[in-house]
């Protein structure tokens, strides 16, 4: 959950999602110019970088969300923990950089501090 307001230096933005998506689900969007992957996964919604930290492989393209909550990056394998944005195997050597999201009431919306 996002605190009161954005933490200094971010800004806050709503993006629209669909509130029937499945699990598994990875949506590009580029919000204020920051290209993010919003994906679906057991414990709601995560926000990231478009690209994955390894090759910069897109996450909307190469990704994949197994066992609730790891992605997959099939571009080289590496695995991340969406929770907490943890590399669970290599070859990447960077965590994933999420972004503090809290999804509405209704489902209909994520409010995003970028």
């Amino acid at each position: 959950m996002t605190p009161a307001g954005p933490q200094p230096g971010r800004r806050r933005v709503r993006v629209d999602v669909d509130p029937a998506a499945p699990q598994g689900t990875i949506l590009a969007a580029e919000v204020d110019g920051v290209a993010l992957a919003l994906i679906r996964h057991a414990h709601g919604w995560t926000a990231t970088d478009l690209d994955c930290p390894h090759a910069r492989c897109s996450l909307a393209r190469d990704g994949e969300v197994v066992d609730g909550s790891v992605l997959i990056c099939n571009c080289h394998g590496s695995e991340f923990d969406l929770r907490t944005g943890a590399v669970l195997l290599d070859p990447a050597d960077r965590p994933l950089r999420l972004r503090p999201v809290m999804p509405s009431a209704d489902g209909t919306h994520l409010t995003i501090d970028l």
